[in-house]
């Protein structure tokens, strides 16, 4: 009894030590006299007020409103600076860039992105990322879009059968644009050979909306405890581990998602290793561009230090090889992102069009005078279509759906901005991108409202900000697939509305939700055939 008695006085002692150690860390901002919300926990910070509504990017601009255009908020252990100060935005996303090259870590899976052998160009940093992404970015080049085209027409015309079917009647638009977007990233990054409309759900698209609408990450005491406790990854990082082997429930999506992309990719190399499909400079699809790729063991070797290797040395060759993990990882990231994206951008512009009809009329008018048949819709004639093009980008300033990101860890500290705002190693920079769109500093008094004209540039008095407009990200670090879901989003909707025009009815209405992106929660609209 005396022993156990005796480690009473040490137990308390550690538990005043830890719970000091999360108070000081709280009062980071406040040290720094940079304003922002109290955070309401030392451990979990503000993310239970930041996911209150299933919609964080919208809690940051009526932050905003209270706390300036730059101001310090808590997710979990990460130190976050927002901020929609585009001079400090123009220095993280390209002046300063060797300062700035990484992406915070997943703050409930912590994976180390420098060690982890999976990782993908999303989470990949320094020389590790500019290996992946310098090896990726043929993939979206103008000629091999092209050779996409047939593919997309494909599974474009299949969901126009399935629209015939619903016309004159509400239904909501939705999930069949999900079913779109994950049959063409199936079929141009994977090589699945026919579509799958008509046959029933995708029994994928399922794995991916939960994975895509995850639960509050403070409902959960993994999620906390991962969340707040970040700056611990090379400990954490063995407990998520054996977690997932006690509770594989918990993270049965992740899994189910590699569950798939594994075998897949693993068949398709013993087919190289035959020589049955793919030679090198001939890939067919994502996964054979990669397996032309495949390091051997002596570039494995060569490659194990790049890791730990920083942007800097940005002239320094790198190696045009991945691993076949890292494969599968390049695979998981393109699956995930060319599905739901493409799906919500394309769901808010039916939203957009079916409230401003004459908006819609115009789009109309163009694609009748440029696309005579649903024959003339290609990759080069969508490229000419001006107010279309108007339509997508005023669609995504209005939605900019990946907004979060948008952010950026800083890996050497510095000052930013014309303020000189000093950042320190560690702490994450996040443009309040949604506050940017709607700046009627920027856009005018009428910025809630869908006005594809105010892209013309003959209306522009001076050229707007190059920031001003961020959907796809900035700098560097763009995103590398924006040509390819802008050219799917924009031969859909050539095809919509060669056969339909979009009209509301008393159950639209938008609603945002999402902890990871930010998605309609439906888009009911009425289909009408077009008589010409």
């Amino acid at each position: 009894m005396l022993p156990l008695l005796a480690l009473l006085p040490l137990s308390l002692f550690a538990s005043v030590a830890v719970y000091y150690y999360f108070w000081n860390r709280s009062q980071y901002f406040k040290r720094r006299e940079i304003p922002g919300p109290s955070p309401s926990s030392v451990f979990t910070g503000n993310l239970k007020e930041l996911q209150k509504d299933n919609a964080p990017p919208l809690r940051l601009v009526e932050w905003e409103k209270e706390y300036g255009e730059t101001y310090g908020i808590f997710e979990g252990g990460n130190k976050t600076i927002v901020t929609s100060d585009l001079e400090i935005l123009q220095d993280i996303f390209f002046r300063k860039f060797e300062n700035f090259y990484a992406r915070k870590t997943n703050p409930v899976i912590p994976n180390n992105p420098d060690k982890h052998p999976r990782v993908n160009m999303f989470n990949a940093r320094g020389l590790r990322w500019k290996r992946l992404r310098t090896i990726t970015n043929p993939t979206f080049s103008a000629s091999k879009l092209k050779a996409m085209e047939p593919t997309m027409q494909d599974s474009i015309r299949a969901l126009m059968h399935q629209l015939e079917q619903k016309v004159d009647e509400p239904f909501d638009i939705y999930p069949l644009i999900q079913e779109l977007t994950l049959d063409v990233i199936e079929r141009t990054a994977f090589g699945k050979k026919e579509t799958q409309f008509g046959q029933g759900p995708n029994p994928f698209i399922e794995i991916l909306r939960k994975f895509f609408n995850p639960p509050p990450i403070t409902d959960g005491y993994m999620t906390s405890f991962f969340a707040s406790t970040c700056e611990f990854l090379a400990f954490t990082t063995y407990i998520f581990k054996a977690l997932i082997l006690l509770h594989p429930s918990q993270f049965r999506g992740f899994k189910a998602i590699l569950d798939r992309l594994e075998p897949t990719v693993l068949a398709r190399r013993q087919e190289h290793a035959a020589a049955t499909v793919g030679t090198d400079g001939d890939h067919k699809d994502f996964i054979d561009l990669f397996l032309n790729a495949e390091a051997d063991e002596e570039d494995i070797k060569r490659m194990a230090e790049e890791r730990y290797q920083d942007i800097e040395r940005k002239h320094m060759k790198v190696d045009k090889k991945l691993t076949i993990p890292e494969i599968v990882g390049q695979c998981f990231v393109f699956l995930v992102a060319g599905y739901d994206t493409t799906a919500n951008t394309l769901a808010y512009l039916s939203y957009n069009l079916a409230v401003n009809e004459n908006a819609q009329n115009k789009l109309i008018a163009e694609i009748d005078d440029f696309l005579p048949t649903e024959d003339d819709i290609t990759y080069e004639s969508v490229q000419n279509l001006t107010y279309l093009d108007w339509c997508m980008k005023e669609n995504l300033r209005m939605n900019p759906l990946a907004s979060f990101a948008n952010q950026r860890l800083c890996m050497k500290g510095c000052t930013v901005g014309e303020q000189k705002l000093l950042v320190e190693e560690g702490v994450i920079v996040q443009a309040n991108v949604w506050s940017i769109h709607y700046n009627k500093k920027i856009w005018g008094e009428d910025a809630d409202i869908f006005r594809p004209e105010r892209f013309d540039p003959e209306t522009l008095s001076e050229p707007r900000h190059p920031l001003a407009w961020q959907p796809f990200g900035a700098g560097p670090r763009i995103c590398i697939g924006m040509r390819f879901a802008l050219l799917e989003a924009k031969m859909t909707v050539c095809h919509l509305l060669k056969r339909f025009r979009i009209q509301k009815c008393d159950k639209t209405s938008l609603v945002r939700t999402g902890n990871l992106l930010l998605g309609p929660k439906d888009v009911t609209v009425i289909l009408k055939k077009r008589t010409y």
